[in-house]
C-alpha cells in the first residue's frame, strides 16, 4: 500500500483486529507482537495512580457484570437483581471453566472487596481483591488464550507422534502400529486427498459363513465424505519387504509380502462390494461401487537404495489398483505439515524422553 503525500489512511472502525488466535484476527502477530499482546490483556488497564483504583475497580465490575448477562445460559436472569442471582449462581456454577463463571466469580470479590473497603476492613479489602484478580485472569483466559492453546496442544500430537517414528521405525508388530494409529487417527487421513469419515477399525467387510468362519476384517475402513464411498485401508509394517530378487539385470521383483498383501486387498475389496447389503445392515453407512484400496507398508527411504530399486518399486505401484504408500512416506507428510506450525522435534540422540519411553516398550 503506497499512501501519496496529502493523503489520509483511513481504517474502518473495527477492520483491523488482533488476536491471538490467528483465525479470529485480520493480523498476524510475531514473536514481539505476542508479548506485546499480553502486556495489552493482563496489564494495560492497570491504573497509573493509587486514586484511580477505586473507579478502575467499578468499571471492571461492571464489566464483569456485562459479561454475565450477555451470556444465553441466563438468558431472562439480571446478576444486580438479588431475586436471580442464586439461580444465576446454580446455572452458571454446573458450567464452571467458562468465561461467564469466572467472569461471575471476579464481579463477586469485587463487590466483596468494595464492601470491605467501606467498612475498613483492610485484609479483607486485600483478600478480596487478589480473588478477584484471579478470577479475571481466567476471564482473560477464556477470551483470548483458550483456543490458542489447545490448538498448541493439537499441534504437539504431530510431534509426538513423529518422536514414536523416530524410535520405533524398525518396529516389525502389526498390531503394534495399529494400536499407534488408532490412537493417533489424523494420521492416516493424510494419505488421502479428499476429506474422508472415519468408519472403524477392524472393520468386518464379508465373507462369514454360516457357522461364522471366514469373516473378513480389514484394518480400517473410511468412507469419502462426500460421495461415502468406501476406503480400505490394510496395515503391514515399515519393516515389509516391498522388493525380492534381482529378477534380470536392475529389475527387481516385488516381495512376497507386498504382492501377497496386495491381493489381499483386493480380496477384501471384492468381498465389500459383494456383500455391501449385509455390511449396511450392520448400521455402516456407505457405499461400494468401486472402493478405493490403500497399502501401507515399507520404509522406501531405507530399502530403495537405488536408482533401479526405486524404478522397479515405481514400475510396480504405477502399475496396479491399489495404492502403496511406504510409512516414510506418510510420516514425510506429518513432518511437512509441522513445519507449516513451525514445530520441530527434539533430535532422537538428544531426547531421553524418546529414547526411555523406547527402551521400555
Amino acid at each position: 500500500m503506497k499512501v501519496e503525500h496529502g493523503e489520509r489512511l483511513v481504517i474502518p472502525k473495527d477492520w483491523l483486529k488482533i488476536s491471538a488466535n490467528p483465525l479470529k484476527g485480520r493480523g498476524r502477530l510475531y514473536r514481539p507482537g505476542l508479548r506485546w499482546y499480553a502486556e495489552l490483556i493482563f496489564v494495560d488497564a492497570l491504573p497509573s495512580k493509587e486514586s484511580e483504583y477505586q473507579d478502575e475497580a467499578r468499571a471492571l465490575e461492571q464489566r464483569m457484570d456485562e459479561i454475565v448477562n450477555s451470556s444465553p445460559l441466563i438468558s431472562g436472569l439480571d446478576v444486580n437483581k438479588e431475586q436471580d442471582v442464586e439461580q444465576i449462581f446454580e446455572i452458571l456454577g454446573k458450567n464452571r471453566g467458562t468465561r461467564e463463571f469466572w467472569a461471575l466469580m471476579t464481579g463477586m470479590f469485587l463487590a466483596e472487596a468494595r464492601r470491605a473497603r467501606d467498612e475498613g476492613n483492610f485484609e479483607r479489602d486485600v483478600w478480596a481483591t487478589a480473588c478477584a484478580e484471579r478470577c479475571r485472569s481466567m476471564v482473560v483466559f477464556a477470551e483470548h488464550l483458550e483456543d490458542v492453546v489447545w490448538m498448541g496442544h493439537s499441534a504437539g500430537r504431530l510431534i509426538d507422534i513423529m518422536k514414536i517414528w523416530d524410535a520405533r521405525r524398525t518396529e516389525g508388530s502389526e498390531s503394534f502400529w495399529q494400536e499407534t494409529f488408532k490412537g493417533h487417527p489424523f494420521v492416516l487421513s493424510q494419505v488421502f486427498a479428499v476429506p474422508v469419515v472415519f468408519i472403524r477399525d477392524n472393520a468386518y467387510i464379508g465373507g462369514m459363513k454360516i457357522d461364522r468362519r471366514e469373516a473378513k476384517f480389514v484394518d480400517y475402513l473410511f468412507s469419502a465424505e462426500s460421495s461415502r464411498e468406501a476406503i480400505l485401508v490394510e496395515l503391514k509394517t515399515p519393516v515389509t519387504k516391498l522388493l525380492g530378487r534381482e529378477y534380470r539385470r536392475n529389475i527387481f521383483a516385488t516381495s512376497a509380502e507386498l504382492s501377497g498383501a496386495v491381493v489381499q486387498l483386493l480380496s477384501y475389496r471384492t468381498e465389500l462390494i459383494n456383500s455391501l447389503g449385509e455390511v449396511v445392515s450392520s448400521g455402516v453407512q456407505i457405499q461400494a461401487f468401486r472402493p478405493k484400496c490403500v497399502l501401507i507398508a515399507g520404509d522406501a527411504a531405507r530399502e530403495l537404495t537405488d536408482e533401479h530399486r526405486r524404478a522397479s518399486f515405481e514400475s510396480y505401484r504405477a502399475a496396479i489398483d491399489v495404492e502403496i504408500v511406504t510409512y516414510d512416506e506418510l510420516f514425510r507428510k506429518l513432518e511437512i505439515l509441522a513445519k507449516l506450525f513451525s514445530l520441530k522435534r527434539a533430535d532422537p540422540e538428544d531426547d531421553d524422553s524418546t529414547r526411555s519411553g523406547s527402551a521400555n516398550q
